[in-house]
């Protein structure tokens, strides 16, 4: 499904319990209960700088109408938490993640288990042999390898939204390595999946979503794929 809200496009995808949205950030956003949006995490607000106050609440508003437009839930806001760490939404079992990149954003909400979603715009960053190391196991980086350079910079990118998301479902950020988690092995598992990734572009984005069923122990499992 996709409408005009808050003078961008945006598109829902829902499937098993799982609702993404993906659009981009308007310039500026528009008049809003802060307080009634964000609940105890408003205070937020005054920590962020100009320029990322119209994506993050946009962000929350586009949570805020899954959860009571299409979910039909009652709304508290979102709990108040630290820099950096995954956004809890207020008296509710519903998970949440949120990402952006440039003015493209999606966010996503589970009824069941955890969801992380990445969105990463195909750029040079790709390109950096650092960070091919840092995320890349030896398998992957003898294929980005054997890649022309652009195809190799929209694989990594791939790639990257792939494991970025999974460790937002998990709870794990940056700190999972991502040199020991296979992205064929998420893709086989059906851990993984891509939902929107324009064709063309100087903004080509690449986006991931990974829902987890539960907490895994030591192994990278049990899930599902949206």
């Amino acid at each position: 499904m996709s409408e005009r809200r808050d003078g961008a496009r945006r598109t829902l995808v829902s499937a098993r319990g799982v609702h993404v949205v993906t659009g981009r950030v308007p310039a500026v956003a528009s008049e809003i209960d802060a307080d009634d949006l964000l609940g105890t995490d408003a205070a937020t607000l005054g920590s962020l700088d100009e320029t990322r106050v119209a994506s993050y609440l946009t962000a929350r508003r586009w949570v805020r109408d899954i959860v009571t437009v299409r979910l039909r839930r009652p709304w508290s806001g979102f709990e108040a938490t630290p820099r950096g760490v995954k956004p809890r939404l207020a008296d509710s079992t519903l998970d949440v993640s949120i990402a952006h990149a440039g003015d493209r954003l999606v966010v996503g909400v589970v009824e069941h288990g955890r969801i992380g979603v990445d969105v990463e715009l195909v750029a040079s960053v790709f390109d950096q042999p650092s960070l091919v190391r840092r995320l890349c196991t030896p398998s992957e980086r003898r294929r980005a390898e054997g890649l022309a350079p652009a195809e190799r910079r929209a694989w990594l990118t791939q790639l990257w939204t792939m494991k970025e998301s999974y460790a937002k479902a998990l709870g794990a950020g940056l700190s999972l390595d991502f040199r020991q988690l296979d992205g064929a092995g998420l893709r086989h598992r059906d851990a993984v999946r891509g939902v929107l990734t324009p064709a063309s572009g100087a903004s080509h984005a690449k986006i991931a979503v990974s829902w987890v069923d539960a907490a895994p122990s030591c192994s990278p499992s049990p899930v599902r794929a949206i």
